[in-house]
């Protein structure tokens, strides 16, 4: 098979990109799955700055000289690598305790161009779907089940009996999330809420609109659920959000129902943090929530704020550089508005909110981190 598909084995590292279209290149590519299958890593499949599952496959190669030893050790498994690899995915099916590790094999089965071992694991797939009760594990078998669906017509495979086990999955999720968000602790929700983006994934993947319907209703009863865990309520807000399902006016009110003070503090911070998983390009352009945000904070308690501190700053530090450099900027422009606001009178009962002696305090420490003299503006005036 080598020599057949020009694929020289060589220690030396080589980048193969595959086109599945292509005759030659789909069987090269379920040669390299093949192997995977019987634990020979001849060939490492490449992710990074590309997106898997297109028409293009990319490979690191590189040849080992113990890879002909395990060609003999697999041998028990069969006498040709399609027959031993066939075989050893039947005997990891009927060892698999959970529907992700089944749904992982079919998506293999699959790439490796194995009929029968595809047949075989839906088999297993669907008698342990029907016995599974773990909400969990049916949403985190449905990213593979839609690769399948996606791009098996891809690889000349045929996809018509993957789908009505995701369907069914899908509808008995539907059915059983609800009852699996209430009372989690803060493990539980985080996990939770990954098993949510799976499931939004496999989504996004298979572009269904009935479905996708129907996951946009859950996801806003969720969110409207106060029972249910603040990371949940925020993550689903924002995936609601990403889909322009809520607009900018149901966020604002959300976001200050969210944060108000009749919330305990730290279920607060958990909404934001859940609010703000993923890019933070969507979140950027929203002012009342950075103002709702904003006041949230002002209104904590020293010890509260010194509480909470490390979730909020966890709920940013899944950004990027460039993306909190933008959140700092856009919280500069919005307190650089707020102080041309200065001239305007305070409301009743807000004129004590400013100590003058206990901020009297303050002007050396500043005017040394701002290398000015005490007292003097910018200009060198009498500060006010």
């Amino acid at each position: 098979q080598q020599r057949r598909l020009r694929l020289r084995p060589t220690t030396e590292q080589k980048v193969l990109d595959l086109d599945l279209r292509n005759e030659t290149d789909r069987a090269r590519s379920q040669l390299l799955h093949r192997l995977l299958l019987l634990q020979i890593a001849w060939g490492q499949p490449e992710e990074v700055g590309r997106k898997a599952g297109t028409f293009h496959e990319y490979w690191r190669l590189e040849w080992q000289v113990e890879f002909s030893v395990s060609l003999i050790e697999a041998s028990v498994w069969g006498q040709t690598v399609a027959e031993a690899a066939a075989n050893r995915g039947r005997d990891l099916a009927d060892k698999a305790q959970d529907l992700s590790a089944l749904t992982e094999l079919l998506d293999r089965a699959m790439l490796a161009g194995l009929p029968e071992l595809v047949t075989h694991v839906i088999g297993r797939l669907q008698a342990h779907a029907a016995v599974s009760a773990d909400v969990r594990q049916l949403m985190d078998s449905l990213p593979a089940l839609a690769r399948v669906i996606r791009y098996g017509d891809v690889r000349a495979t045929s996809v018509q009996q993957v789908l009505p086990i995701f369907g069914g999955l899908f509808e008995r999720v539907l059915v059983g999330l609800p009852g699996a968000c209430s009372a989690l602790g803060d493990q539980a929700a985080e996990d939770m809420a990954a098993s949510i983006g799976r499931v939004q994934e496999s989504l996004d993947l298979l572009d269904r609109p009935e479905e996708s319907r129907a996951w946009r209703q859950l996801l806003m009863r969720l969110l409207e659920d106060d029972s249910i865990h603040g990371l949940l309520r925020g993550w689903c807000c924002r995936l609601l959000l990403e889909q322009r399902a809520i607009d900018a006016d149901v966020l604002h009110r959300r976001a200050r129902l969210a944060l108000s003070a009749a919330v305990p503090p730290r279920q607060a911070a958990a909404w934001v943090e859940g609010l703000l998983r993923g890019s933070g390009l969507v979140v950027l352009h929203h002012d009342p929530l950075w103002q709702a945000l904003d006041t949230w904070l002002q209104e904590l308690s020293h010890e509260v704020f010194v509480e909470l501190l490390p979730l909020v700053r966890r709920a940013f530090a899944g950004f990027h550089p460039p993306e909190r450099r933008a959140m700092a900027e856009k919280v500069h422009r919005l307190q650089a508005a707020a102080a041309r606001q200065v001239g305007v009178p305070p409301p009743p009962g807000q004129e004590a909110l400013l100590h003058r002696e206990r901020a009297s305090l303050v002007l050396p420490v500043l005017a040394r981190v701002l290398g000015v003299a005490a007292g003097k503006g910018h200009a060198g005036e009498d500060a006010p």
